[in-house]
C-alpha cells in the first residue's frame, strides 16, 4: 500500500499547487493526445499476498472542454508469480499456477475542474485485467489432462472491472507530463487474480492536433 499511499500524497499536494492557474485560459479543447506512461501495479493472487510489479504502455486522450475519454493499455512484468484454482486431481485439490505478465486495458471518462497549464483530474471507467500465458503446475496422468489444466487456466485468467481514477498533468505546449492513480475493482472469485487491483502511473502525453473541426476559443 505504501506506493499507492505515496501517489495520493504527491498528487493531493499538486493539486493544492494547480489553485492560482484556474484563471489561465486552457488550450487543449477539442485536441488528440497519444502518450506512453509507466508506473507499478499491486495485485493479489488466492497464493500470495499482495505484490507490485513494473508496467509500460501507451495512452491515447481525447479532450473536449472539460472532459476527456482515456484509453491505455499497459503490461505489468512480474517473475515467477503464483496463484492457482480447485482442481479435484491436483495435490490438496488446488492446481498451482505460474505467470509472469499481466495485460490491463483501461477506458475512463475523466473531468479537469481546474483551468491551466497545472490541471489536476478525476475520472470512472472500466476496463480488463489478463493474466498472460498461465502455466498449470503438478503431475497430470495424460496429455489430455495437462491440456485440460491449461485452457481451464486461461477462462480463468480474465476479469472485467470498474475503475477510479485520479491524477495531474502538467502541459508545455504540445507535451503533457501526467501521474495518477488508479483503484479497480475486485476480480472474480475462484480466478487467478483476487482483490482489487491498484495503479500508479506517470508519463508524457504528445498533442496530435485538433479533435474537431471547425472550434474556435471560447468561454469554458
Amino acid at each position: 500500500m505504501r506506493p499507492v499511499r505515496a501517489a495520493v500524497v504527491a498528487i493531493s499536494g499538486l493539486v493544492m499547487l494547480s489553485t492560482p492557474a484556474v484563471a489561465q485560459r486552457s488550450d487543449d479543447a477539442f485536441k488528440w493526445y497519444l502518450g506512453a506512461q509507466a508506473g507499478v501495479l499491486g495485485f493479489e493472487t488466492p497464493s500470495q499476498t499482495r505484490a507490485w510489479a513494473p508496467t509500460v504502455g501507451g495512452q491515447l486522450l481525447v479532450m473536449a472542454k472539460r472532459t476527456g475519454l482515456m484509453v491505455s493499455i499497459e503490461e505489468a512484468f512480474g517473475k515467477n508469480e503464483v496463484t492457482g484454482y480447485g482442481d479435484v486431481n491436483a495435490n490438496a485439490g488446488v492446481r498451482e499456477v505460474r505467470f509472469d505478465r499481466i495485460r490491463k486495458y483501461s477506458a475512463i471518462l475523466t473531468a479537469y475542474p481546474v483551468k491551466g497549464s497545472t490541471q489536476p483530474y478525476f475520472g470512472l471507467g472500466f476496463g480488463l485485467m489478463q493474466v498472460l500465458n498461465p502455466k498449470p503446475q503438478g503431475f497430470f496422468t495424460s496429455p489430455a489432462q495437462a491440456t485440460l489444466a491449461g485452457r481451464l487456466a486461461s477462462t480463468k485468467s480474465t476479469d472485467g472491472f470498474i475503475a477510479a481514477v485520479a491524477g495531474v498533468q502538467f502541459r508545455a505546449g504540445r507535451m503533457v507530463a501526467f501521474g495518477q492513480a488508479q483503484l479497480s475493482s475486485s476480480a472474480k472469485s475462484g480466478h487467478l487474480l483476487q482483490g482489487a487491483g491498484q495503479a500508479v502511473t506517470g508519463g508524457l502525453r504528445f498533442s496530435l492536433g485538433g479533435a474537431k473541426e471547425g472550434v474556435h476559443g471560447g468561454g469554458y
